[in-house]
């Protein structure tokens, strides 16, 4: 069924479209509502509809700004304007960002369910058009799109950097920013080429900040923002797109991993190889992971360390299997050279590092680093008998190599710290009706698009799912336990709408809540 989402300051327009649109009959769910842009916008990120719903003139945040915001990051969404003011600035305005709809209040309930129709019937084209591979091959395969990949190619495979940027300037490529990341696209099965026109599609809607080529089966992704954060939550927005739009035509086998930001070009293979080791063979699953998941932070380094910016062990390693950890192990330890040889501090400073990655990996799955890696305890033993970096391969990587075999064995069963911490902060807040996942990324210092991406993953719900069930929850024990009428239930579990609050339950239990108490009163489950 295809999601729709209403936003609209007007409680009565609200409630008039949620109550007289014959939803089910048609196919079509609404999935959420909100009495502004500023509410609906964080929202929206969460439950990805497949058309919006909104009025114009809110306070906050107009709907024209809503809609701005909404198309940058989730390009499929259709939108549907409601205004009261027959304004042709407005309507140029709704044109010119893609609005296909604009419709004058009041409107009927049949007016809007034939609007909803039509767009679906657009996403069935647009979908038709999708499993076209002729058409897709033709359309990717255009020698613009060819040379602007042949370029970043070129790119990530190390050439000099004054030369792809003076061809990027000949072929009209914007390579200049603060900040630079680079993800892979790993798909499974025959879905490769439907995967890659949809990248191009969002691509294209990020007004040259993101490019793309195809590398080694894979897609890659080179993102640009100015400032880390804004690089950061550009990626997850992309990233989240992305996998929207296969989980719409079932699952595809996604992988898609983010790499390490960077400051410069030159660096890019850093970013490169970050994202490179957080890819495995796909495992039929859709998912996104990210390099900078994991903070771990390095104290004390020693300034030939500092100096090449190497990327943390722990890092590099959350994501690898078992039997690639010598592999990773390597890598770490190539950049270093003979200097590690040369420099006692470096060399004990390494191994360290390498026990510290151990211990935490061991420690994030739930077990206890001195059970599983008794070693660990006598570091400096283990650091007299080392003499040569085939030791460290041979001892340190040894060890490495069980720490991630424990992780394969528990993690599954696991949370990670910032959706244990996010879930403490959602059952400590969900009376106050103002909560919005943006205040929870920003508890567990992640982006909104971030936070969403990790939680929804490990939680196997959004934060909107996982709220409202949390909330219909609460609801039950107090029509079970208490008295309170369902206005004052609501209240009390943050709804400031009661009918809204009524909709839920129905929409959750199939009862409202005066026949879900009176139902448990007489006995019956």
């Amino acid at each position: 069924m295809l999601k729709v989402f209403l936003v609209d300051d007007e409680i009565v327009i609200r409630e008039g479209i949620r109550n007289n649109v014959r939803w089910d009959e048609h196919g079509l769910t609404l999935c959420g509502e909100a009495p502004d842009s500023e509410i609906a916008l964080s929202v929206i990120q969460e439950v990805k509809p497949d058309i919006l719903v909104t009025d114009i003139r809110m306070p906050f945040m107009d709907g024209l700004e809503l809609c701005r915001r909404v198309t940058s990051t989730m390009p499929w969404v259709h939108v549907v304007i409601l205004s009261g003011h027959d304004d042709f600035a407005y309507a140029q305005e709704a044109i010119s960002l893609g609005v296909k709809e604009y419709l004058l209040k009041p409107v009927s309930a049949h007016a809007l369910e034939q609007v909803l129709l039509r767009i679906a019937a657009n996403i069935e084209q647009e979908r038709a058009q999708q499993a076209d591979v002729n058409a897709l091959k033709r359309q990717l395969d255009s020698s613009s799109r060819l040379l602007q990949q042949s370029c970043l190619m070129s790119l990530l495979e190390g050439a000099d950097e004054q030369d792809v940027l003076q061809q990027a300037r000949k072929l009209r490529m914007n390579l200049l920013a603060n900040h630079y990341l680079v993800m892979l696209v790993s798909v499974a099965g025959g879905q490769f080429l439907q995967v890659r026109a949809v990248m191009e599609r969002f691509a294209d809607g990020y007004g040259g900040a993101v490019h793309l080529c195809v590398r080694g089966g894979r897609m890659a992704a080179l993102v640009m923002g100015d400032t880390v954060a804004d690089l950061e939550e550009r990626a997850y927005a992309f990233a989240q797109a992305i996998k929207h739009e296969a989980e719409r035509g079932g699952d595809v086998g996604l992988r898609v991993s983010i790499g390490v930001p960077v400051h410069r070009l030159a660096a890019l293979g850093q970013s490169l190889a970050s994202a490179t080791s957080l890819m495995p063979a796909t495992d039929g699953r859709n998912q996104i992971m990210g390099a900078t998941d994991g903070k771990y932070f390095h104290g004390g380094v020693p300034p030939e360390l500092m100096q090449l910016n190497l990327l943390p062990l722990y890092e590099q390693l959350q994501y690898a299997d078992a039997d690639s950890a010598t592999a990773v192990i390597q890598g770490y330890l190539q950049p270093l050279g003979s200097a590690l040889a040369q420099s006692p501090l470096m060399t004990n400073y390494v191994i360290v590092d390498m026990l510290l990655a151990a211990s935490r990996i061991v420690r994030q799955c739930g077990c206890d680093p001195a059970d599983v890696l008794p070693e660990t305890l006598q570091v400096h033993t283990l650091l007299g008998e080392i003499r040569s970096v085939q030791d460290i391969l041979d001892r340190v990587g040894g060890l490495l190599a069980r720490a991630l075999a424990c992780r394969d064995k528990h993690s599954p069963l696991r949370r990670s710290a910032a959706v244990r911490k996010a879930c403490q902060y959602i059952e400590a807040n969900y009376q106050n009706p103002a909560i919005m996942l943006r205040d929870v990324a920003e508890h567990v210092a992640l982006s909104n698009n971030h936070f969403c991406t990790v939680f929804s993953q490990e939680m196997g719900s959004t934060f909107i799912e996982y709220i409202t069930l949390l909330r219909m929850e609460k609801a039950q024990a107090f029509l079970k336990g208490t008295d309170l009428s369902s206005s004052e239930i609501a209240e009390q579990i943050g709804y400031n709408d009661t009918h809204y609050f009524r909709y839920l339950f129905k929409k959750h239990t199939g009862m409202n809540p005066r026949d879900y108490r009176a139902a448990h009163r007489k006995g019956t489950p």
